[in-house]
């Protein structure tokens, strides 16, 4: 973080210290572009009975569909009862087309089966083929007479890969649903059964059941004699008392309505390998948030290491509600959450005294999911007043995890006047390698880094540094004569300028540009992404509505600030010709910065603009309303000649780089009124409009460009949807003079511009 307290700075022109990033030299690499591998194609399988004249048989004509994902599918291979011993061949048959019909021989040659005894059973196996070799993955299913076995999905835990065995807890819960694609009265089996094998169990060898599992089917089956029984859509058993460091392999078969059981036993489906032991972070993975933050722990677990702490900083004299929630580790369940706030011991399980006690832990309960507390008053203007907001999370095997909220509780001090961030992204300087004090040549349109540096707060009348050796003097910033600091965001730690910073300051300007391109990561010295998105995404919280909200006062601008703070929810589908933020698609909503701030939410479109025409109908102050006749009538570009004095091209550029005829501009689309009760009697209500339109743009129709909201939802706030660098250097000047002096009050040296 970069501070500059001073009331004339001067930056590129005029002593101000440039952003100079030193350059070995440029030189054109070859790009090589990865080679991407081929894709495997998928297909997707489906069956129905067909009738059959031949005894002993019964027929089903099965359909599927491939598709390949960076190419075509040229043929497919199935196999009908393919061997289920390890390392045994699998003879493939190839063909094309999306339907056949298959006769498949009963088991019981006296009779096509019934409904006690179903009959035969097979197994269909289907693969797709690609035009370059590649084969998807198998799909398959299984038949008896008269019927389509079910099946069973294992939802919890979740196996990635066949060799991938989940870590579960002693005590942990299955969870699983069956699907019967031709049952008679609903999808769902009529019952399942299951039983858990330990590596050690009497009942079955456990070596046989991990490389042939088909043999357990033909033991058990039909009747599966002493498995345990349960019926339901989605079925949950809990598993206890199993002993750690052990392997474990529990089975679900699912019967439908005909008789039929799931007759494909393999470890990625119907069967669940797993190791029974303890995870360090086998507690319930946590997220906490509020108003100002959310966070999620990237693992469960118990951990009172301070780095761990989650820090924010919240208003004072305000409630802070935190609210949490937690996913439990697989195959446990939620058992309930507890708090306290600045607890002196975590391991006190003294009872709270009362409901104002909350230095103890609160009860348990699973429903335990928020609190409110403070306000807080934020300490003596010198002291520092912090505080930890504990949160314990358990399952059933009583794993705890720990989340702990360390927040600083800031008011504001409003030390001093002014300050202004940039958060812009432009292009900084970069010197030379033959001469370390001099600096390549500015490139792209006017300004970058330093040139609009220069252009805001140069103290003027100095030599421009590192350029070859001129006697041109530089001229002064437009806000010269102001007491102020400045702070640059680029690089900040934290992505973000802290509430603490802001609160020190009764005015804040804080200007960005669209940078569209620029979407590096905070920290990034060369083009990173502006604090402004990085703050504005979801789960972050808005450090400038909190500062307004405490009294400070804001001017946003610079052609970025709808963008930058919006991008994060933008639905492309809606834009046209740029980005476009509506109330109606979600993208503008309650807790955005554009809706809480100036208050503009109806619909923004960021589109190119050329000049800005003051509102006609501020041209004379009016009762209860601040004094606007004082803002130029009209803000146009730069010219070399024409009806106003010309604006001189800076040392170094060209014509065609310095003038130029558009900016990029932020504007309301749509109808925007905002009304509040506007007399001042708590006992009187007179509704009246608490957003002024300050300049308007557009060929045709003009659309509000600029404006002051002054109501009472927070601190004044004026927003403007454009550059202010990008017009005449005398309406800048006078612009920003209207803003400090006769919207603000802030005084001005006589410091000649």
């Amino acid at each position: 973080m970069t501070f500059r307290r001073t009331a004339a700075l001067a930056l590129l022109a005029g002593g101000v210290c440039a952003l100079a990033l030193s350059m070995a030299g440029c030189s054109r690499r070859r790009i090589v572009l990865p080679i991407v591998p081929n894709q495997p194609p998928e297909v997707v399988l489906t069956q129905a009975p067909a009738v059959s004249d031949r005894p002993y048989f019964y027929a089903y004509t099965i359909f599927w569909t491939g598709y390949d994902p960076d190419g075509r599918v040229d043929h497919y291979l199935y196999a009908i009862d393919p061997p289920t011993e390890a390392n045994a061949e699998t003879s493939w048959v190839s063909l094309t087309g999306n339907r056949q019909t298959f006769l498949f021989r009963s088991d019981d040659s006296e009779s096509l089966g019934t409904r006690t005894n179903p009959g035969g059973f097979h197994v269909f196996v289907m693969k797709a083929v690609d035009d370059r070799g590649a084969m998807s993955p198998p799909v398959s299913r299984a038949f008896l007479s008269y019927t389509v076995a079910p099946t069973v999905t294992f939802i919890q835990p979740k196996t990635l890969h066949p060799l991938l065995r989940p870590l579960l807890p002693p005590t942990t819960t299955i969870t699983w649903t069956g699907d019967d694609p031709d049952g008679q009265v609903s999808r769902k089996p009529v019952k399942f059964k299951y039983k858990l094998f330990p590596e050690d169990g009497l009942d079955f060898t456990f070596l046989e059941l991990l490389l042939r599992p088909d043999s357990l089917r033909r033991y058990y089956a039909p009747t599966f004699p002493g498995w345990d029984s349960v019926s339901g859509d989605t079925v949950s058993v809990t598993l206890m008392h199993m002993i750690p460091d052990k392997r474990y392999v529990f089975v679900a078969v699912a019967l439908d309505e005909a008789g039929a059981y799931t007759s494909i036993f393999t470890l990625d489906g119907n069967m669940l390998f797993f190791y029974v032991g303890y995870s360090s972070g086998a507690g319930p993975r946590m997220t906490v948030w509020s108003d100002f933050f959310n966070y999620t722990y990237q693992s469960g677990g118990y951990n009172t290491d301070p780095s761990a702490y989650v820090r924010v900083e919240v208003p004072y004299q305000q409630k802070i509600r935190f609210s949490w929630s937690a996913t439990p580790y697989q195959g446990t369940e939620l058992r309930g959450f507890r708090w306290a706030l600045d607890i002196a011991r975590l391991d006190d399980e003294t009872p709270r005294s009362g409901q104002d006690d909350v230095a103890h832990w609160s009860t348990w309960g699973v429903n335990n999911t928020q609190a409110s507390v403070g306000p807080f008053t934020g300490g003596a203007a010198d002291s520092l007043e912090l505080h930890r907001f504990c949160i314990e999370a358990r399952d059933n095997n009583d794993f705890r995890s720990l989340a702990v909220i360390e927040f600083r509780v800031v008011r504001p001090r409003f030390l001093h006047d002014l300050l202004f961030v940039d958060d812009t992204r432009f292009v900084p300087d970069y010197s030379l390698r033959q001469r370390p004090d001099s600096v390549l040549a500015p490139s792209g349109p006017w300004p970058s880094a330093a040139e609009l540096d220069t252009f805001l707060f140069a103290r003027g009348g100095v030599r421009w540094r590192y350029y070859i050796p001129s006697t041109q003097q530089s001229t002064p910033g437009i806000f010269s004569g102001y007491e102020f600091d400045t702070l640059d965001t680029r690089g900040l730690r934290g992505g973000t300028v802290p509430l603490s910073t802001l609160v020190n300051y009764r005015h804040v300007v804080w200007y960005a540009g669209l940078a569209q391109m620029f979407t590096g990561a905070p920290g990034d010295l060369r083009l990173p992404m502006p604090a402004l998105r990085f703050m504005s995404a979801p789960g972050r919280g808005d450090v400038l509505a909190i500062y307004s909200g405490m009294g400070g006062k804001l001017w946003l601008m610079g052609g970025g600030i709808a963008y930058n703070s919006l991008l994060p929810y933008n639905q492309t589908a809606n834009d046209a010709g740029g980005a476009v933020f509506t109330r109606s698609s979600g993208e503008l909503a309650a807790g955005r910065l554009m809706w809480t701030l100036p208050h503009w939410r109806s619909a923004i479109s960021c589109l190119k603009q050329a000049r800005a025409a003051k509102n006609p109908a501020l041209a004379t102050p009016a009762p209860g309303l601040p004094d606007y006749s004082v803002l130029p009538d009209l803000l146009v570009e730069r010219e070399g000649a024409g009806l106003y004095p010309p604006d001189p091209v800076p040392p170094m550029r060209s014509p065609g780089t310095f003038y130029l005829t558009q900016y990029d501009g932020e504007i309301l689309t749509q109808p925007n009124v905002i009304e509040e009760d506007v007399d001042p009697d708590p006992d009187v209500v007179r509704m009246g409009p608490t957003l002024d339109t300050l300049y308007t743009t557009g060929d045709v129709v003009q659309y509000p460009v600029m404006t002051c909201y002054r109501g009472s939802q927070n601190a004044p706030v004026v927003f403007s949807g454009f550059p202010l660098w990008h017009f005449r250097r005398a309406q800048a000047i006078a612009l920003g003079d209207a803003v400090l002096q006769r919207l603000w009050g802030l005084p001005r040296a006589p410091v000649e511009r």
